[in-house]
């Protein structure tokens, strides 16, 4: 396979089959959405960070005060710990997510829109009575017929201030109209250009990339000997200066969150609100961004409701596909058919769900329109990675190789005979992974081929065959070919 031509032998069989779940789901939908009209509703706030890894806020860990705003919120919500994205990457991540389906079933493989007529959470919430708002992000979830939004904000995702006025000019749309909101915040750090860093300054100064960029707010910067270098990354100068760029994006993430929070208050409605957050991937750096390794797909995710009770923390394995099934549980609208999420409600209630020991991840297109076809499979001690593009040659590259880290770690490659193999791990990659993540979280060292490992390889292998026969993967015989090689 090339690196620019999707591997995707089954997609218009599968596409045929969407067409038909969309019909059936879109009359279902016309038929059972009287019982909920007109009723008594919460509002729905959905918010997320853009490109924040897991361990980068002090709820999850993060020494450095990053941020104190969205820690006072998430000791207040269920925390789901181990939840991971369906698709580490902008807009085929924002399509999993609202519509509960993975890449192959809803049509965005990659940077192109969902397949006509396919459910989304914005279409179900504006047919039950919503009025629908989204700040930011909004040209990554398309086409506008699914997405229907009555008010779509733009420019302040970097902003706080503004930020902070973009939520409170949506909730009082909604008011004025009467209806209860459902509200995506999309806050765009800590997205590249990080604050304060080259590649900001560098787009500022260019009109055409300065019109389509965020108001960009100041904000104290982190120094590099303030943060501690993430160990799936080498401790080099330049990573270093980096990573605390990121950081201080972090910190500017925190602020609007303050000011989105700020808002809700000020607006007489955040009891009567439910809120849900997560980030759509990992951050924007080697290893994790645009790839299925654990720093890529995990996003810990929260959610708050009106009288719920104690918050809780849970660990099993949950997935972003399965916030439309749990957002509808929890405002009480009619659950959609044929989904590939699962509500987290049950677990809430004590109740044990099958398979959430693991959790499948995939990777098909990137956002240069080139096709890097990966999946994984995820348990708490192994992962196990079928990477579908690897020939030999260093070709992979995504947007999270551009900026000073992975610039910094080829250079160090040409000398430092330890961060070579690091760096063709990525560039030139192996078509099957093997990690155990008790002794190597980072995913360095690939045991394919060691034979204590055999059994829980055979297994990993089985279940994400199942997987991807349930769900017509475009990749599945790429993966069949490769299992017949073994």
């Amino acid at each position: 396979m090339t690196d620019d031509k999707p591997a995707e032998p089954l997609l218009n069989e599968g596409m045929n089959s969407l067409r038909l779940l969309a019909t059936l789901a879109a009359v279902w939908l016309l038929t059972n959405v009287n019982a909920s009209h007109g009723a008594s509703q919460w509002n729905l706030l959905f918010v997320t960070a853009d490109d924040m890894n897991a361990d980068s806020s002090g709820w999850m860990g993060c020494k450095l005060p990053t941020t104190p705003h969205f820690d006072a919120f998430a000791a207040t919500a269920h925390q789901f710990r181990q939840n991971h994205v369906t698709v580490p990457i902008c807009q085929p991540g924002r399509s999993a997510f609202m519509t509960g389906l993975v890449p192959h079933r809803n049509g965005a493989l990659g940077f192109q829109p969902i397949t006509p007529g396919t459910i989304t959470l914005t279409s179900v919430l504006k047919t039950a009575g919503y009025f629908t708002a989204v700040i930011d992000k909004h040209p990554h979830m398309k086409p506008d017929a699914e997405f229907n939004w009555d008010l779509k904000l733009s420019g302040s995702g970097k902003n706080p201030k503004l930020f902070g006025e973009h939520v409170a000019q949506s909730i009082k749309a909604a008011a004025e109209v009467g209806k209860p909101f459902f509200l995506n915040a999309n806050i765009t750090d800590p997205h590249r250009p990080f604050a304060n860093s080259e590649q900001g300054t560098a787009q500022k100064a260019n009109p055409k990339k300065a019109a389509k960029r965020d108001a960009d707010a100041e904000v104290k910067a982190f120094t590099p000997e303030e943060v501690t270098v993430p160990s799936f990354l080498e401790d080099l100068p330049e990573v270093r200066r980096e990573i605390a760029q990121y950081y201080t994006s972090v910190r500017r993430f925190d602020a609007s969150f303050g000011e989105l929070m700020k808002a809700l208050r000020a607006s007489g409605r955040e009891a009567d609100t439910v809120i849900v957050f997560l980030s759509d991937h990992g951050m924007s750096f080697p290893f994790s961004k645009a790839t299925v390794y654990r720093n890529g797909t995990w996003s810990p995710a929260l959610l708050r409701w009106p009288g719920m009770g104690a918050a809780q923390q849970r660990t099993e394995f949950t997935s972003s596909v399965d916030i439309v099934p749990t957002l509808l549980e929890v405002l009480k609208q009619p659950p959609l058919a044929g989904l590939d999420g699962r509500s987290w409600l049950p677990l809430l209630r004590g109740e044990q769900q099958p398979g959430r020991d693991f959790v499948i991840t995939h990777v098909n297109t990137v956002s240069s329109g080139k096709a890097f076809p990966q999946r994984c499979v995820r348990t708490k001690d192994f992962s196990y990675q079928f990477h579908a593009w690897p020939d030999g040659t260093p070709h992979f590259r995504v947007e999270a190789m551009s900026g000073l880290t992975f610039a910094a770690l080829a250079k160090a490659a040409e000398s430092d005979p330890k961060i070579k193999p690091r760096v063709n791990q990525l560039l030139v990659g192996e078509r099957e992974q093997f990690f155990d993540l008790r002794a190597d979280p980072d995913e360095r060292v690939n045991l394919m081929a060691d034979a204590k490992h055999t059994a829980e390889i055979a297994r990993l292998k089985q279940l994400l065959l199942a997987h991807m026969e349930k769900t017509n993967d475009p990749q599945l015989e790429n993966f069949r070919k490769t299992l017949k090689l073994r």
